[in-house]
């Protein structure tokens, strides 16, 4: 390949390997979700800079970005490696993570999506993995499965999308599953239960799905990565329309966008040794797919993922695995390529909705909850008084309350496994460590810009502060002479809110965005109300009307 069909924005080194990675859109701004080995969720923004984390019990494996309760915010569905398949929310202004559901199977979770698969206008959650079942949630506020399907193998991939079989009258919102037995089924909603359509054979394990119109005739085509190095590419009805032969490894990372502007498609494609690939198809209602370019790392590469460009209205594409770096590409040859008129063929039947969508208001106000054993343990003990008493026998030995607090929550925070603190950096990246056929260049040409180095240190994080109110008790004496830590990390969080987001409109919604964070609303409504006559915070009658900082 010619060395100027790519160009490296920037590279982000990880402390291993990382798994899964996903955008999440919070209104205008857009975030960096990704996970691994580490057993952590880190949320990122696009100047690589760690905002937030959440720590798991295992591996964090697969990751889908959706917004679940209509706020404007994606929600991210995580699948980790000791089964626990959870829904973290994102908390606006904070810019932080919160988990609000946490279920737990047996085995590997290995897959997740998610949508409106009934067409009820309300969005269901869909996990598969190791202990051989499709698990159907009809939504955040599920304790257990509406649907289970069971299979005879691992479920290895899942996806959601517009399909338009045969043998139905109107385009589908269908599941696509794929097992490591290399079986694909095509499964719609039918009478307001699942429906196997059809299923095929594809004679190894499936690794990934994606669906999308890649012929460029209008209507999606479903292209999946096997064990046996093929990209095979099925339609509607699941026949085979052309299989694209991966030459030295495996295909276990799959996107399907336009990645040069012409409308149409590419196929990304990250491989077990290491290779990225492209194959476009630049014609109409087409099967003619060349390799458009190609890199490679060190490693496999789990993770292919797409990110919008918003000032050049570009797309760049993020890939990385075992070599635990994150790479951020784009084509060279957006714009300079004929753009295809290609047809829209699906009708897309609207959604017949039911009194569930009322029901999403209700799930934004939902506590958070532990994300792993550490937090269970804390908020168990907690709940049984078993950590006030040991508070109080503290107490008598001459510690401070403040002191046992602030212990306890350092516990709480600790990660399973323990890290030298990590500089991650792009100084002066060897060309073995970009990639073949990379050329580090600016989006402008320049001499690209040195990326400030990220350190992520230990720290006592506000989320565990909620476990840990159990501990204070209403006292009469001055709060001047009895400030506890978690009211200090509480007046801190309310007055980075306000000056993240200026205004608020209402009383009841500044208190809803911080009690997301698993505060308790008496306790952020009282320091609110402190605050306020202490002159900090000030309601303006003047339009816009809304609370915002005062001028202490």
């Amino acid at each position: 390949m010619e060395k100027d069909q790519i160009t490296l924005h920037w590279m982000f080194e990880c402390p291993e390997a990382i798994l899964t990675c996903s955008i999440l859109k919070s209104g205008d701004e857009s975030f960096l979700v990704f996970g691994g080995h580490d057993r952590t969720l880190y949320l990122m923004d696009f100047e690589l800079n760690i905002l937030d984390s959440i720590t798991f019990d295992g591996w964090v494996r697969t990751s889908f970005p959706i917004d679940l309760t209509n706020d404007g915010s994606d929600e991210i569905l995580v699948g980790a490696g000791d089964g626990n398949f959870l829904v973290v929310k994102f908390v606006k202004g904070l810019n932080k993570l919160a988990g609000i559901m946490n279920y737990k199977t047996f085995g590997k979770v290995l897959c997740v999506c998610a949508g409106d698969f009934t067409r009820d206008g309300n969005k269901e959650l869909i996990l598969g993995g190791e202990d051989k079942t499709l698990k159907i949630f009809e939504n955040i506020d599920s304790i257990e499965p509406k649907f289970i399907l069971y299979y005879d193998s691992w479920v290895t991939a899942c996806n959601l999308n517009w399909l338009t079989p045969s043998t139905q009258k109107t385009p589908i919102y269908g599941i696509v599953s794929g097992t490591k037995s290399g079986i694909m089924q095509l499964i719609q909603t039918n009478e307001k239960k699942p429906d196997i359509i059809w299923q095929k054979n594809l004679g190894s394990q499936i690794n990934v799905i994606d669906i999308a119109d890649v012929t460029n005739d209008g209507l999606n085509e479903i292209v999946a990565g096997t064990d046996n190095s093929q990209i095979i590419i099925l339609n509607s009805d699941g026949e085979e329309i052309k299989s694209i032969d991966i030459e030295g490894g495996r295909p276990i990372s799959l996107k399907l966008e336009d990645i040069d502007g012409d409308h149409a498609k590419e196929i990304i494609v990250g491989c077990a040794d290491g290779s990225l690939k492209i194959y476009h198809n630049p014609k109409l209602n087409s099967t003619d797919f060349e390799l458009k370019w190609k890199t490679s790392t060190n490693s496999s590469i789990k993770v292919v993922s797409l990110m919008d460009n918003q000032e050049e209205g570009t797309k760049k594409i993020l890939y990385g695995g075992y070599d635990r770096s994150l790479r951020c590409v784009s084509d060279l040859e957006w714009g300079e390529k004929p753009e295809l008129e290609i047809p829209n063929k699906v009708d897309i039947p609207e959604a017949l909705l039911t009194e569930q969508k009322s029901k999403v208001e209700d799930l934004v106000k939902m506590e958070t909850v532990p994300t792993n054993i550490r937090e269970y343990i804390f908020k168990i003990l907690i709940e049984k008084r078993v950590i006030e008493g040991i508070a109080k026998d503290l107490e008598k030995k001459g510690y401070v309350k403040e002191t046992i607090v602030e212990e306890f929550e350092k516990m709480l925070s600790q990660k399973v496994v323990d890290y030298e603190k990590i500089t991650y950096s792009v100084w002066e990246i060897p060309e073995e460590k970009l990639g073949k056929g990379v050329v580090v260049t600016s989006s402008t040409g320049k001499k690209p810009l040195k990326i400030k180095p990220v350190v992520i240190e230990d720290e006592v994080k506000e989320k565990g502060a909620s476990l840990i109110n159990a501990l204070h008790k209403e006292s009469k004496e001055k709060e001047s002479e009895e400030k506890s830590v978690t009211t200090e990390n509480l007046k801190y969080i309310i007055i980075h809110y306000l000056e993240k987001n200026k205004i608020v409109s209402s009383k009841t919604k500044l208190i809803e965005d911080i009690v997301i964070l698993g505060y308790k609303e008496v306790v952020v409504e009282e320091l609110i109300n402190k605050m306020k006559n202490e002159g900090v915070i000030i309601y303006s009658r003047a339009e816009p009307k809304g609370w915002m900082l005062g001028n202490v």
